[in-house]
């Protein structure tokens, strides 16, 4: 069994993400696994930026969408940004209203970009995309705030 075939098994095991990636038409298990991939090579990498859109008036929530710098593979010097919301959305996190790509998160009294990245990270770990060992690693490389 291959590693892909291993992380595929462990994912269709969890009902919540199953029934998160069902709801979006265009975003199925094939792509969050290549997203996944993505953003733990971005993380990797410190290429993964975010964007905080809004926080609330009481600090209590905020919006926040990440995205990776890549380069385009036209060639030159062009790069863009990936948004990984599908992914984020799998993961259930609740899009924010003025939508463009933010998801609302909750929480105040600590970094909730670091909070954010430290969940995704081990979530990624128990479905087989990264070791113990890479996972400490990685879920403490907090991404930059542009």
């Amino acid at each position: 069994m291959t590693k892909i075939e291993r992380i595929k098994s462990k994912i269709e095991n969890e009902k919540w993400l199953i029934k998160n990636i069902d709801k979006m038409t265009y975003f199925d298990i094939d792509d969050f696994i290549k997203t996944g991939m993505t953003y733990i090579k971005a993380i990797k990498e410190g290429r993964m930026i975010n964007s905080i859109g809004s926080v609330s008036s009481s600090g209590m929530s905020r919006t926040i969408k990440f995205m990776s710098t890549e380069k385009s593979k036209t060639g030159g010097m062009e790069y863009f940004h990936r948004n990984y919301w599908a992914f984020f959305k799998a993961l259930g996190y609740t899009e924010a209203r003025s939508k463009d790509g933010y998801f609302s998160i909750g929480g105040c009294g600590m970094d909730m970009i670091f909070d954010t990245n430290y969940r995704n990270i081990h979530y990624l770990h128990r479905w087989g995309f990264i070791s113990r060992k890479q996972c400490d690693r990685l879920a403490q490389m907090t991404p930059n705030t542009i």
